[in-house]
């Protein structure tokens, strides 16, 4: 099978066919001048020169082209399909050859499936909207989120013969931005069975723009349709509604961004794997979170165990910027290796979620304190099944028991996962872990 070039825009070589017509000819040389059998030198010669002719043909036929790329949609989430639309267009003044073409990929084999490409026309006035040009495709499914280069594409001609192959790469890579999944979280994974403070984590879902309904006495002027019956009805005067601004309410999502937290990234991976399964969770679940307390009505800020990579969102811009904005910069999120204690206590108002591998004491302490007395702060301690497998679970288990008593103990809704756990189902077990905390079991 055919291989993609990496290092070079075009190559040519032998095909196996060709090495033997070749190596033929050297034996029919070898004979004709060792036995002395003159006949056999125009047999030699013959053999040579059916492979030299298809390394001609195919350096010769080598084509020029331009190639526009286009995704459809531009940014697309993992594991979602998206259409690549090539144009190829000839800009060689001689027509093109037939070829079989492939676009690079930096997952998987490495490239497309390989597709026949027909001959083009030559460049010129007289063939400019005949045949110089054509449309291709295919079907883009990336298997995890983050920033790709897709291209170049590649083309390989063959002589007639099969005597000998080129490679050909044309055009530049081309971008595309891939998200994180977003999963659908369900309304009930935190209801009002929770108990008062708990629950308005669901029930403080106000949108920034309604408005809250006052009373006050009728003026002239006043449009019959602010007319408010039923207060009128207990005063026994006309009363009128008076809207008056509602203020949204606040959440804060944490996310751990530390290499030391996450004790699968330091092990292989392959080249179409992610650094750390336990991250890539994490990731997910803050896309998830996100979303779903925006459209629940909340200002949600967001804040990183490591130096900050996401850009900082005001209350301004969180009234305007939309989801895909928001999990475009999710698509470049990467593990830091700096591993100083975060600075500072922001202890914003409204529930906090925070979403944590396996912090040290500093980080441990610093996130206990996030929290303020009387609100909602929900933990998810990411464990990797990598780590897991490879480690002493008597190693494991305790660590893992420690951070949860001690977040439990500072009054945390603390819910452990697995890197392959299902995140509605986490979202999901937030109540059954609120049950277990009030009761005591």
């Amino acid at each position: 099978m055919a291989r993609r070039p990496r290092d070079r825009s075009f190559r040519v070589v032998l095909t196996q066919r060709g090495w033997a017509f070749l190596a033929a000819a050297v034996l029919a040389f070898g004979f004709a001048y060792g036995a002395g059998f003159a006949e056999l030198l125009s047999v030699a010669v013959l053999l040579a020169a059916v492979p030299a002719a298809g390394l001609v043909m195919v350096w010769a036929g080598r084509p020029r082209l331009s190639v526009d790329r286009t995704f459809t949609p531009h940014i697309l989430e993992a594991g979602k399909a998206a259409h690549v639309a090539l144009g190829l267009r000839n800009l060689s003044t001689r027509p093109t050859r037939r070829a079989q073409w492939w676009d690079g990929l930096p997952w998987g084999t490495g490239r497309t499936d390989p597709a026949e490409l027909p001959s083009l026309r030559p460049r010129g006035a007289r063939y400019a909207t005949r045949g110089n040009a054509i449309a291709l495709g295919y079907e883009l499914r990336p298997p995890r989120r983050g920033i790709f280069a897709i291209g170049p594409l590649g083309v390989e001609l063959a002589d007639p013969f099969g005597m000998a192959r080129s490679w050909l790469v044309a055009g530049e890579p081309q971008q595309i931005v891939v998200t994180p999944e977003v999963v659908a979280l369900g309304d009930t994974g935190l209801s009002a069975s929770l108990g008062d403070g708990e629950a308005r984590l669901v029930q403080r879902k106000a949108g920034g723009d309604e408005d809250d309904t006052m009373t006050r006495e009728y003026r002239s002027g006043d449009a019959m349709r602010r007319v408010h019956w039923r207060a009128s009805a207990r005063h026994g005067d006309l009363m009128v509604r008076q809207e008056e601004q509602r203020s949204l309410p606040e959440a804060r999502v944490i996310i751990d961004t530390r290499r030391d937290s996450y004790r699968d990234a330091y092990g292989e991976t392959a080249d179409d794997s992610s650094e750390s399964a336990a991250f890539e969770w994490s990731v997910r679940m803050l896309a998830s979170v996100t979303v779903h307390l925006r459209r629940a009505g909340f200002v949600v800020s967001i804040d990183e165990t490591a130096p900050p990579q996401l850009p900082p969102l005001s209350q301004r811009r969180q009234r305007t910027w939309n989801d895909e904005e928001f999990l475009a910069g999710l698509a470049a999120l990467q593990l830091s290796a700096i591993a100083t204690v975060p600075a500072g206590d922001t202890r914003s108002s409204g529930p906090v979620v925070a979403i944590i591998g396996a912090p040290d004491d500093g980080t441990l302490h610093w996130l206990a304190r996030q929290r303020r007395a009387g609100e909602l702060g929900i933990v998810f301690i990411v464990r990797a099944v990598s780590a897991m497998e490879t480690l002493d679970r008597s190693f494991q288990m305790p660590v893992a028991a420690t951070v949860s008593e001690f977040l439990t103990d500072a009054g945390w809704i603390v819910v452990p996962v697995r890197d392959d756990d299902d995140h509605a189902a986490a979202w999901e077990a937030v109540v059954v872990e609120s049950g277990r905390a009030r009761t005591g079991a």
